[in-house]
């Protein structure tokens, strides 16, 4: 797979210097929390620093029936992410495990990959209305387009590409897809860290 150009993700590559000297640690605490089975960071106890207009914390989503994959960044600095499975399709399970996210990381904006089954999707807009924060929406081209080197790069491409730049993601990288089985759960965790980081590019972008 070519490299990524680090010009075209920049502002995400100063978490990778807190991944390294956190990724040993973190592997001593690894638990299942709220029904994520993914290293809690190291990051999880730091409250969103009052009066700081600059931050953007975002909440994204890759949703899946009965599932879903999730990353908070704030800025550049990836804080936390994981994959939840839900009781079956009960929205109820779906908009608990929501709730409790937004409530730990107070997100600025609640980010949904593009492609979400109708009924997740309800349930995520009715959980971030109901804590009166922004929703948004990217599509999976747009976050192809944010990766893209010159070819066509699959999912598992984008995958070791934002491994590169967090290494402390390294260990949670799926294997890629052989033909006949069903995809990787761990793509999901992926899916929703390289939707953030396409929306914030979008975000810069807009700004200047």
């Amino acid at each position: 797979m070519p490299p990524v150009d680090p010009v075209s993700i920049a502002p995400f590559a100063s978490a990778a210097g807190y991944g390294r000297e956190i990724q040993e640690v973190e592997a001593l605490y690894a638990e299942t929390w709220l029904g994520f089975d993914a290293p809690r960071s190291l990051f999880a106890s730091f409250p969103m620093k009052p009066n700081s207009k600059k931050l953007v914390r975002i909440l994204a989503l890759d949703l899946h029936p009965a599932s879903f994959g999730y990353a908070v960044f704030e800025n550049a600095d990836l804080l936390d992410w994981g994959l939840c499975k839900c009781l079956g399709r009960d929205s109820m399970s779906l908009r608990s495990k929501l709730c409790a996210l937004i409530d730990r990381w107070q997100p600025t904006r609640v980010l949904i990959r593009g492609g979400a089954p109708r009924r997740e999707y309800r349930t995520v807009q009715a959980a971030a209305r109901q804590a009166k924060v922004p929703l948004s929406e990217l599509g999976r081209e747009a976050v192809h387009e944010a990766f893209q080197t010159g070819k066509r790069l699959s999912r598992f491409d984008i995958a070791e590409s934002v491994a590169a730049f967090y290494p402390v993601l390294t260990s949670r990288l799926p294997s890629r897809r052989k033909l006949g089985y069903g995809e990787p759960f761990q793509v999901r965790m992926f899916n929703a860290i390289s939707t953030a980081i396409a929306f914030r590019r979008r975000l810069l972008h807009s700004a200047k």
